[in-house]
């Protein structure tokens, strides 16, 4: 948890609007930032190495003989996150899942598991893939509700 912490600091804290040459206004995850074949790629890759832990709709609700994991998608997604900027989800699954072999994802799998939370999540699809970039990502605002 600790590095959870430190590691969403760290990114808020080094791209929050105004840091560095960042002018871009920020856009919300309710706006449309994956695509529907990213969510089923995402999906896909959940069946095969999420779903043990988080359950097959992404609520936490994995194999008895797991260690209890949290919910990845809808409002526990959005309490936990709100606010946060994508960047900050994405070097969190990026180095810290699966948890039994931390940091195996490759950047695409992260992105398309990001994508496919947020599909589960009722965030809408749009034409443009979200790209496992930082600086992009770090522009994408996690809000907990449209705007």
């Amino acid at each position: 948890m600790k590095l959870t912490s430190l590691m969403i600091g760290a990114v808020l804290c080094c791209a929050a609007p105004g840091a560095g040459a960042q002018s871009a206004k920020p856009v919300s995850v309710w706006s449309g930032v994956y695509t529907a074949a990213q969510n089923q790629r995402g999906e896909e890759l959940h069946a095969g190495v999420c779903i043990m832990c988080h359950g097959p709709r992404l609520n936490g609700a994995g194999q008895p003989e797991m260690p209890p994991s949290p919910a990845i998608a809808g409002n526990a997604l959005l309490q936990k996150f709100s606010g946060a900027n994508v960047a900050a989800l994405f070097l969190i699954v990026r180095k810290t899942m699966p948890p039994d072999a931390p940091g195996t994802l490759t950047d695409q799998q992260a992105i398309d598991a990001i994508a496919h939370m947020f599909a589960v999540s009722g965030m809408p699809a749009g034409q443009k893939e979200l790209p496992p970039d930082l600086k992009v990502l770090a522009n994408i605002v996690i809000d907990a509700k449209p705007k």
